[in-house]
Protein backbone atom coordinates (compact mmCIF):
# COMPACT_ATOMS: atom_id res chain seq x y z
CA UNK A 1 0.00 0.00 0.00
CA UNK A 2 1.40 3.54 -0.78
CA UNK A 3 2.64 5.38 1.80
CA UNK A 4 0.87 9.11 3.49
CA UNK A 5 1.59 11.74 5.22
CA UNK A 6 -1.00 13.23 7.57
CA UNK A 7 -2.44 17.31 7.02
CA UNK A 8 -3.97 19.10 9.74
CA UNK A 9 -7.53 18.31 8.30
CA UNK A 10 -6.74 14.55 9.50
CA UNK A 11 -7.26 13.53 5.25
CA UNK A 12 -4.14 11.32 4.40
CA UNK A 13 -2.82 12.52 1.00
CA UNK A 14 0.13 12.72 -0.86
CA UNK A 15 2.43 15.85 -0.88
CA UNK A 16 1.15 18.59 -3.02
CA UNK A 17 0.86 22.21 -2.99
CA UNK A 18 -1.35 24.21 -0.43
CA UNK A 19 -4.49 25.98 -2.19
CA UNK A 20 -4.39 29.37 -2.99
CA UNK A 21 -6.48 31.55 -0.84
CA UNK A 22 -9.17 31.30 -3.11
CA UNK A 23 -10.98 34.75 -1.71
CA UNK A 24 -8.19 36.85 -3.28
CA UNK A 25 -10.78 36.54 -6.28
CA UNK A 26 -14.10 37.35 -4.46
CA UNK A 27 -16.15 36.19 -1.63
CA UNK A 28 -16.19 32.68 -0.37
CA UNK A 29 -17.62 31.06 2.16
CA UNK A 30 -15.57 28.30 4.58
CA UNK A 31 -16.95 25.24 6.43
CA UNK A 32 -14.53 22.87 8.87
CA UNK A 33 -14.39 19.25 7.45
CA UNK A 34 -16.07 17.52 10.40
CA UNK A 35 -16.05 14.09 11.80
CA UNK A 36 -18.60 12.33 8.99
CA UNK A 37 -18.04 13.87 6.29
CA UNK A 38 -13.45 13.54 7.23
CA UNK A 39 -13.54 10.03 8.12
CA UNK A 40 -15.92 9.47 4.22
CA UNK A 41 -13.21 11.31 2.83
CA UNK A 42 -10.12 9.72 4.28
CA UNK A 43 -11.91 6.65 3.32
CA UNK A 44 -12.76 7.52 0.02
CA UNK A 45 -8.98 8.95 -0.61
CA UNK A 46 -7.70 5.72 0.69
CA UNK A 47 -9.93 3.67 -1.58
CA UNK A 48 -9.13 5.74 -5.16
CA UNK A 49 -5.38 5.49 -4.12
CA UNK A 50 -4.65 2.00 -2.75
CA UNK A 51 -7.64 -0.20 -5.02
CA UNK A 52 -7.46 -0.15 -8.83
CA UNK A 53 -11.12 0.06 -9.70
CA UNK A 54 -12.87 -1.58 -13.08
CA UNK A 55 -16.47 -1.24 -13.20
CA UNK A 56 -18.31 -3.43 -15.19
CA UNK A 57 -21.91 -2.06 -16.29
CA UNK A 58 -25.28 -3.65 -17.54
CA UNK A 59 -28.86 -3.67 -17.19
CA UNK A 60 -31.74 -5.79 -15.89
CA UNK A 61 -35.34 -5.96 -16.89
CA UNK A 62 -37.06 -5.13 -13.36
CA UNK A 63 -40.60 -5.00 -15.08
CA UNK A 64 -42.21 -8.78 -13.29
CA UNK A 65 -40.30 -7.68 -10.14
CA UNK A 66 -41.67 -4.01 -10.26
CA UNK A 67 -45.40 -5.81 -10.66
CA UNK A 68 -44.44 -7.77 -7.75
CA UNK A 69 -43.42 -5.16 -5.36
CA UNK A 70 -46.64 -3.09 -6.11
CA UNK A 71 -49.01 -6.03 -5.52
CA UNK A 72 -46.59 -6.55 -1.88
CA UNK A 73 -47.27 -2.91 -0.95
CA UNK A 74 -51.05 -3.33 -2.17
CA UNK A 75 -51.50 -6.21 0.26
CA UNK A 76 -50.54 -4.97 3.32
CA UNK A 77 -49.51 -2.09 5.45
CA UNK A 78 -46.65 -3.86 7.68
CA UNK A 79 -43.86 -3.40 4.89
CA UNK A 80 -42.89 -1.45 1.72
CA UNK A 81 -41.04 -2.57 -0.32
CA UNK A 82 -38.45 -0.65 -3.00
CA UNK A 83 -36.92 -2.60 -5.18
CA UNK A 84 -33.46 -2.23 -3.13
CA UNK A 85 -34.58 -5.47 -0.59
CA UNK A 86 -35.03 -7.39 -3.56
CA UNK A 87 -31.84 -6.80 -4.97
CA UNK A 88 -29.45 -6.92 -1.90
CA UNK A 89 -31.47 -10.36 -1.08
CA UNK A 90 -30.20 -11.47 -4.93
CA UNK A 91 -26.84 -10.11 -4.35
CA UNK A 92 -26.51 -12.16 -1.10
CA UNK A 93 -27.25 -15.33 -2.63
CA UNK A 94 -24.71 -15.03 -5.41
CA UNK A 95 -21.79 -13.94 -2.86
CA UNK A 96 -22.05 -17.27 -1.64
CA UNK A 97 -21.56 -18.89 -5.30
CA UNK A 98 -18.97 -16.00 -6.40
CA UNK A 99 -16.22 -15.82 -2.48
CA UNK A 100 -14.37 -13.69 -4.36
CA UNK A 101 -16.56 -10.83 -4.09
CA UNK A 102 -17.42 -11.21 -0.45
CA UNK A 103 -13.27 -11.05 0.33
CA UNK A 104 -10.74 -8.82 1.22
CA UNK A 105 -7.09 -8.47 0.60
CA UNK A 106 -4.58 -8.00 3.52
CA UNK A 107 -1.61 -6.28 2.18
CA UNK A 108 0.32 -6.19 4.83
CA UNK A 109 0.08 -10.54 5.44
CA UNK A 110 -0.46 -10.47 1.81
CA UNK A 111 -3.23 -12.94 2.47
CA UNK A 112 -6.60 -13.35 0.39
CA UNK A 113 -9.48 -13.27 3.49
CA UNK A 114 -13.05 -15.14 2.38
CA UNK A 115 -15.64 -14.05 4.59
CA UNK A 116 -17.93 -16.17 5.44
CA UNK A 117 -20.78 -14.24 6.35
CA UNK A 118 -23.13 -11.51 4.48
CA UNK A 119 -23.03 -8.03 5.71
CA UNK A 120 -24.56 -5.85 3.34
CA UNK A 121 -24.40 -2.09 3.52
CA UNK A 122 -26.56 0.08 1.66
CA UNK A 123 -25.78 4.15 0.83
CA UNK A 124 -27.99 6.17 3.00
CA UNK A 125 -28.44 10.00 2.26
CA UNK A 126 -28.47 11.90 5.17
CA UNK A 127 -28.61 15.77 6.70
CA UNK A 128 -25.27 14.92 7.90
CA UNK A 129 -23.82 13.50 4.33
CA UNK A 130 -23.53 9.80 3.00
CA UNK A 131 -23.49 6.82 5.70
CA UNK A 132 -23.31 3.27 5.08
CA UNK A 133 -25.67 1.13 7.50
CA UNK A 134 -24.86 -2.39 7.43
CA UNK A 135 -27.14 -4.92 7.68
CA UNK A 136 -25.91 -7.91 8.91
CA UNK A 137 -26.44 -11.35 8.42
CA UNK A 138 -28.37 -10.80 5.44
CA UNK A 139 -28.40 -14.03 4.04
CA UNK A 140 -30.30 -15.38 7.34
CA UNK A 141 -33.10 -12.90 6.87
CA UNK A 142 -36.18 -12.96 4.68
CA UNK A 143 -36.75 -9.72 2.10
CA UNK A 144 -39.58 -8.33 4.31
CA UNK A 145 -36.87 -8.60 7.48
CA UNK A 146 -34.36 -6.77 4.89
CA UNK A 147 -37.03 -4.00 4.31
CA UNK A 148 -37.54 -3.41 8.26
CA UNK A 149 -33.84 -3.54 9.01
CA UNK A 150 -33.54 -0.81 5.83
CA UNK A 151 -36.29 1.15 7.17
CA UNK A 152 -34.89 1.43 10.96
CA UNK A 153 -31.47 2.00 10.24
CA UNK A 154 -32.01 4.58 7.64
CA UNK A 155 -34.27 6.74 9.79
CA UNK A 156 -31.72 6.44 12.59
CA UNK A 157 -28.96 7.72 9.88
CA UNK A 158 -31.14 10.52 9.38
CA UNK A 159 -31.85 11.40 12.90
CA UNK A 160 -28.13 11.22 13.92
CA UNK A 161 -28.45 8.28 16.24
CA UNK A 162 -26.87 5.53 14.55
CA UNK A 163 -24.58 3.51 16.56
CA UNK A 164 -21.06 3.19 15.17
CA UNK A 165 -21.32 -0.69 15.06
CA UNK A 166 -24.17 -0.13 13.18
CA UNK A 167 -21.81 1.21 10.24
CA UNK A 168 -19.13 -1.67 10.12
CA UNK A 169 -18.72 -5.27 9.62
CA UNK A 170 -20.06 -4.67 6.00
CA UNK A 171 -18.64 -7.85 3.17
CA UNK A 172 -20.36 -5.89 0.15
CA UNK A 173 -22.11 -2.32 -0.41
CA UNK A 174 -25.12 -1.38 -2.52
CA UNK A 175 -25.40 2.38 -3.20
CA UNK A 176 -29.06 3.45 -5.41
CA UNK A 177 -28.62 6.58 -6.82
CA UNK A 178 -32.19 5.94 -8.76
CA UNK A 179 -34.32 7.94 -6.64
CA UNK A 180 -32.56 10.91 -7.52
CA UNK A 181 -31.95 10.60 -11.24
CA UNK A 182 -29.55 9.79 -13.57
CA UNK A 183 -28.50 6.59 -15.58
CA UNK A 184 -24.94 4.56 -14.91
CA UNK A 185 -22.89 5.46 -11.83
CA UNK A 186 -19.48 4.21 -11.18
CA UNK A 187 -19.18 3.95 -7.06
CA UNK A 188 -16.35 3.87 -5.13
CA UNK A 189 -15.55 1.03 -3.86
CA UNK A 190 -16.32 0.88 0.15
CA UNK A 191 -12.45 0.10 1.04
CA UNK A 192 -11.57 -2.65 2.33
CA UNK A 193 -14.22 -4.63 0.85
CA UNK A 194 -13.70 -5.53 -2.64
CA UNK A 195 -16.83 -4.86 -5.06
CA UNK A 196 -19.81 -2.35 -4.68
CA UNK A 197 -23.04 -2.36 -6.61
CA UNK A 198 -24.29 1.04 -8.64
CA UNK A 199 -27.88 1.37 -9.25
CA UNK A 200 -29.58 3.83 -11.54
CA UNK A 201 -33.04 4.70 -12.56
CA UNK A 202 -35.40 1.94 -13.59
CA UNK A 203 -37.30 3.49 -16.61
CA UNK A 204 -39.47 2.38 -18.79
CA UNK A 205 -38.09 2.21 -22.12
CA UNK A 206 -38.54 0.20 -25.55
CA UNK A 207 -36.84 -2.93 -26.09
CA UNK A 208 -36.53 -6.31 -28.19
CA UNK A 209 -38.14 -9.42 -26.39
CA UNK A 210 -38.69 -12.55 -27.87
CA UNK A 211 -38.29 -10.68 -32.09
CA UNK A 212 -40.56 -7.97 -30.90
CA UNK A 213 -40.60 -4.50 -29.13
CA UNK A 214 -42.08 -3.74 -26.08
CA UNK A 215 -42.12 -1.81 -23.10
CA UNK A 216 -40.04 -2.42 -20.48
CA UNK A 217 -38.89 -0.83 -17.19
CA UNK A 218 -35.06 -1.43 -17.11
CA UNK A 219 -32.54 -0.60 -14.49
CA UNK A 220 -28.81 0.20 -15.07
CA UNK A 221 -26.96 -1.64 -13.01
CA UNK A 222 -22.52 -1.47 -12.32
CA UNK A 223 -20.61 -3.56 -10.11
CA UNK A 224 -17.14 -1.62 -9.23
CA UNK A 225 -14.24 -4.07 -8.43
CA UNK A 226 -10.96 -4.55 -6.60
CA UNK A 227 -8.86 -5.62 -9.66
CA UNK A 228 -6.50 -6.70 -7.42
CA UNK A 229 -8.93 -9.66 -6.79
CA UNK A 230 -11.53 -9.82 -8.68
CA UNK A 231 -11.51 -10.55 -12.40
CA UNK A 232 -13.32 -9.40 -15.48
CA UNK A 233 -15.12 -12.30 -15.55
CA UNK A 234 -16.00 -13.02 -11.80
CA UNK A 235 -17.61 -9.77 -11.65
CA UNK A 236 -19.47 -10.63 -15.17
CA UNK A 237 -20.72 -13.82 -13.83
CA UNK A 238 -21.61 -12.55 -10.65
CA UNK A 239 -23.93 -9.61 -11.84
CA UNK A 240 -25.42 -12.37 -14.49
CA UNK A 241 -26.52 -13.98 -12.07
CA UNK A 242 -27.82 -11.10 -9.80
CA UNK A 243 -29.68 -10.05 -12.95
CA UNK A 244 -31.32 -13.92 -13.41
CA UNK A 245 -32.73 -13.56 -9.79
CA UNK A 246 -34.31 -10.53 -10.41
CA UNK A 247 -35.54 -11.41 -13.91
CA UNK A 248 -37.62 -14.08 -12.77
CA UNK A 249 -38.66 -13.38 -8.72
CA UNK A 250 -40.13 -16.78 -8.33
CA UNK A 251 -36.88 -18.21 -9.05
CA UNK A 252 -35.36 -15.70 -6.34
CA UNK A 253 -38.48 -16.26 -3.60
CA UNK A 254 -37.21 -20.08 -4.31
CA UNK A 255 -34.24 -19.70 -3.50
CA UNK A 256 -34.45 -17.08 -0.72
Amino acid sequence: APSFTEGGSGIPFFEVERLPEFDQWGKVEVEPLRSIRRKVAQKMVASMVIVPHVAHMDECDVTDLDDLRRQLNGSQDRVRYSLLPFIIKACVGQLRRHPKVNASIDPHKSEIVYKKYYNVGFAADTPKGLLVPVIKDADRLSIAEIAENMLGLAERGREGKLDVQEMRGGTFTVTNLGAIGGTFVIPTINYPEVAILGLGRAVERPVVKDGEIVVRKMLPMTIAYDHRLVDGADAARFLNDVIARLEDPTRLFVES
